[in-house]
């Protein structure tokens, strides 16, 4: 792939947008509502989903994130996602990278299930524990996202601060940094994606859709197998929304 100027991640116009999802169920909506095509696998190795389309002047690629070669489940968490996050940014050079996918929320800061929120300010990690003080940034993580304010409009989305760990569930440590924090969306990978897309510079947007509620005496798991297929279903009519906005006409990247 040639070598592309350094330039303002502001700046950029977006004519080239890839869509990132950890699971196929959840990304499989919005793949037939968008009419998207499937590709050959951008990894002959790790061998993540590709599809891809127009929508108006958008060129459109989604990925997931494959299967684990010994289970056959999805992969999920932050390994798997900056992996994704890097072959995405090399093999097909976006111009805006999105994270969409589910997530738990927190009825503190007004959620319910099916809540949509896109990322606002820094992303962080709620499950890293580095007791150095040199580490403490590194360790917590704090990328910075793109500000997407039209774009959550756009799709009639919640801004909110998104944190990622490694856990379906989380300890009292990480419930208490969270709530300290405002998080208002509990992923597994949209931090770690984050991370390549600042280094990469390209500018990057998570949108969460909420399946569980994580101050709720529910278990996690429960909620979330119980919802992940009508939220699934929801998420893709906002992001078809959010996509068909981006394609309507040339934006740049600090115009969302």
């Amino acid at each position: 792939m040639p070598t592309r100027p350094a330039r303002d991640p502001a700046e950029i116009t977006i004519e080239r947008v890839s869509v990132l999802y950890a699971l196929e169920s959840e990304a499989t909506p919005l793949v037939e509502r968008l009419g998207l095509q499937e590709q050959p696998a951008v990894d002959p190795q790790l061998r993540p989903r590709h599809f891809a389309g127009t929508v108006g002047t958008l060129h459109v690629d989604l990925l997931t994130l494959g299967r684990d070669p010994r289970s056959g489940t999805e992969r999920v968490g932050t390994d798997a996602a900056t992996m994704g996050a890097y072959m995405g940014v090399r093999k097909l050079s976006p111009d805006l990278l999105l994270n969409a996918g589910t997530c738990g929320g927190f009825e503190a800061e007004g959620a319910a299930v099916g809540t949509i929120y896109v990322s606002r300010g820094d992303l962080l990690f709620h499950d890293r524990r580095i007791p150095i003080a040199a580490f403490r940034q590194q360790a917590e993580g704090r990328w910075p996202g793109t500000p997407a304010p039209r774009l959550a409009q756009a799709i009639g989305a919640r801004e909110g601060v998104v944190s990622s760990g490694n856990s379906l569930d989380c300890l009292p440590g990480e419930l208490e940094f969270m709530r300290r924090e405002r998080v208002c969306a509990k992923d597994m990978e949209a931090t770690a994606i984050a991370q390549v897309c600042v280094q990469c510079g390209v500018p990057f947007v998570a949108v969460k859709a909420v399946t569980d509620l994580v101050d709720h005496p529910e278990p996690v798991q429960d909620a979330f197998l119980r919802n992940l297929r009508m939220v699934s279903a929801l998420l893709a009519e906002r992001m078809e929304a959010g996509v068909r906005w981006l394609g309507a006409h040339p934006r740049r990247a600090g115009d969302l």
